[in-house]
């Protein structure tokens, strides 16, 4: 087998999930109510996010999302029922973060093409997180 390397994952990744523009993520969060799942470290998601996201990094996911792991995170563990959208900077760590919560039972999770740098890139609304109460946010 041959070596692969991150783009490979991404491209992989990219063959088995939904993507979206940042204009369509926008009108899916005004009309459809999806939620935004920020996956960015908390470095980046200090420094500006969309909306009322919720803030899990990339590599925490999966024990965020777990339904059996006891400090799994109930904003998402819960909420596989809900309608997401994958953010992280630039669209690649969200692709394989929206495989793997399809591989975890989410059915409705799209990824945000181009991730937060094509949202600021085209003047969509940012927020400044509210960082009280977040667990992944070092203090």
């Amino acid at each position: 087998m041959a070596e692969m390397g991150l783009m490979d994952f991404v491209k992989e990744a990219k063959s088995r999930i939904n993507e979206v523009d940042v204009d369509t993520a926008e009108q899916l969060i005004n009309d459809e109510g999806y939620r935004v799942l920020d996956i960015r470290e908390h470095e980046e998601y200090e420094a500006g996010t969309i909306g009322q996201s919720l803030h899990v990094p990339r590599g925490l996911l999966e024990a965020a999302a777990d339904r059996n792991f006891p400090d799994a995170n109930p904003a998402l563990r819960d909420s596989r029922d809900e309608k997401w959208l994958v953010l992280c900077a630039s669209g690649g760590r969200a692709a394989m973060a929206t495989n793997r919560l399809q591989m975890m039972g989410f059915e409705s999770v799209i990824n945000v093409e181009g991730g937060i740098t094509a949202w600021k890139g085209a003047g969509k609304p940012m927020t400044q997180p509210n960082l009280e109460n977040n667990p992944y946010i070092k203090k």
